[in-house]
């Protein structure tokens, strides 16, 4: 009888901590407007535990602009990420492109935009956005990429657009966080990958990222996104979330190959740190694909980090904490 009522301590301090980061901070939503008119939603927190300064000095710890991936919003990070962040003394934006989340989609069109166009917008809120030190009063922020969120954060990094106002510094953002990204070549590789190592699993996948069906499915949700021991009370709340955070596809994933590969970044932006993390049970985003994302932008002598037992939604997994945790320790080393 003891393993039960350890999973069950397990969970109940699961629950105190979520309530806690609840409670610590509420998060302000905002319509921050692109250049062309359309309303973006940025959910910003202020910085509202630990040291907003790097300890010892009085250097301000930067802002942390997070990025979601396919079929997600802003509220991905809004369940723990972002308010354990502020707690831990980081202002915090959690962005939703267009046509997810409160987000509008651009009139007219049948998908959400190009790689081009969400990394343009990206480059307009980092350098627009007040959160973002846009007054030259805080250091450039941390940009953490989800999926092909972090396809976003890639071609923002390499190729900024030529019309978008460079306010305080040229350098677009202090560090890139790549997080269970999409390899700066696409996921055709990955898929070929999978196929070959379980046809069916993979099919079943394939499909579900297609139809959408993991929005009304948690046990095919669980699969594409979550560990086998995460709550399932959690993984039916997040499939509901899933299933409404999106209005178009996020790509089109036939045009998205003309704009592939990403190039690597040139002049200041060359120098910016990128780390790569990913999960070792992740079905979406392989190991194969973390180390080479790792290797093209030499991300810690390219070798991507790999956190143990952890699925494709690191921030919402089970051992989210840990992703969280290696995050800021990397931003203390690299970053502050």
């Amino acid at each position: 009888m003891r393993a039960p009522r350890a999973r069950g301590s397990m969970r109940a301090a699961h629950l105190a901590r979520r309530r806690a980061h609840r409670r610590a901070c509420v998060a302000s939503a905002s319509a921050f407007k692109a250049s062309d008119g359309v309303s973006l939603e940025v959910r910003t927190r202020s910085a509202t535990g630990g040291d907003a300064s790097s300890s010892g000095d009085s250097r301000k710890k930067p802002t942390i602009v997070f990025v979601h991936g396919s079929y997600h919003a802003a509220w991905c990070y809004e369940e723990y990420f972002a308010p354990w962040f502020a707690q831990r003394g980081y202002a915090t934006a959690s962005v939703s492109l267009r046509a997810h989340g409160s987000s509008e989609a651009t009139p007219g069109s049948k998908v959400a935009g190009t790689l081009a166009s969400h990394a343009k917008d990206l480059e307009e809120i980092l350098c627009k956005h007040e959160i973002c030190g846009g007054d030259g009063s805080s250091p450039r922020p941390v940009v953490v990429g989800h999926s092909f969120g972090g396809l976003v954060v890639q071609k923002a990094l390499a190729a900024p657009s030529a019309s978008t106002p460079r306010i305080v510094s040229p350098a677009l953002m202090s560090a890139a966080i790549l997080l269970a990204s999409v390899p700066p070549t696409g996921n055709s590789e990955m898929v070929k990958r999978f196929l070959k190592r379980d046809l069916f699993a993979s099919l079943k996948i394939t499909y579900a990222f297609i139809t959408k069906a993991f929005g009304t499915n948690p046990k095919l949700c669980r699969e594409c996104f979550f560990s086998t021991d995460t709550a399932e009370e959690d993984v039916e709340r997040f499939t509901r979330k899933i299933n409404h955070s999106s209005r178009l596809r996020m790509l089109d994933l036939k045009a998205l190959n003309s704009e592939l590969p990403v190039p690597k970044p040139t002049g200041v932006n060359a120098k910016v740190p990128v780390l790569v993390v990913g999960g070792d049970s992740d079905f979406v985003v392989d190991r194969q694909g973390l180390e080479e994302t790792a290797a093209w932008y030499d991300s810690e002598a390219g070798r991507p980090v790999v956190l143990p037992n952890t699925a494709h939604d690191v921030m919402l997994d089970t051992r989210w904490l840990v992703g969280a945790q290696t995050i800021e320790k990397w931003i203390e080393t690299n970053v502050i």
